[in-house]
């Protein structure tokens, strides 16, 4: 009998990050103290099954990955095209502040059809994507490659919800309707030649 490879690829929000309620794109806040035990909080005391770890170099993904990594001995790939999105001038901004200027509209725009607009001076939705899937796809191929059966991506909203319309192939307009809380887990799994799955979203180890 013939086994087919098959891999399995957890993919973790960051946990809070300090600074309050802030559009954060590429801006690099690290974690607040809520944030660290929130991510701290998802292998909690049992040891979880990952045999490699892959993360945004963004300090809000990268520093829990650097400690996880160290904790259990666990290579550490930090892949800069897992970082979220560049929302140009809009990023770092505090939520309500930019809801009350005349950013307000483009923003409810970008929210609600991310391909019609681009953040002024930011990242078209449309690079982000080509960015994000092509690193996916290299993933999901070095995964087969190197028989690893089980990892983990910490990474941001923007690159998770990319991800996961991508494999369920429903249209970006549909991009926000997919909430992704900080700390959430989603799994995705893979037979090696056929197309990818959701197992699950906002589960649990």
């Amino acid at each position: 009998m013939t086994y087919m490879n098959k891999i399995t690829i957890d993919l973790l929000r960051h946990g809070d990050a300090a600074g309050g309620s802030k559009l954060l794109g590429q801006t690099d806040e690290p974690l607040s103290a809520l944030g660290l035990s929130q991510m701290r909080a998802v292998p909690g005391d049992d040891s979880p099954p990952w045999s490699k770890v892959i993360s945004s170099p963004l300090s809000r993904c990268s520093s829990f990955a650097q400690e996880l990594s160290d904790n259990l001995s666990l290579p550490l790939l930090i892949e800069p095209s897992f970082q979220e999105i560049n929302f140009g001038i809009w990023d770092g901004e505090q939520l309500t502040s930019l809801y009350e200027s005349e950013h307000a509209e483009q923003l409810m725009q970008f929210m609600a059809a991310p391909s019609s607009i681009t953040p002024p001076e930011g990242e078209s939705y449309q690079d982000f994507k080509h960015r994000v899937l092509s690193a996916w796809d290299n993933l999901l191929q070095s995964l087969h490659q190197d028989k690893i059966e089980h990892c983990v991506l910490i990474t941001h909203a923007g690159v998770i919800r990319t991800i996961i319309s991508h494999v369920l192939g429903f249209p970006e307009e549909n991009l926000f309707r997919l909430e992704v809380p900080y700390a959430n887990l989603s799994r995705i799994t893979q037979y090696e030649d056929y197309p990818p799955v959701l197992s699950f979203h906002g589960g649990q180890l």
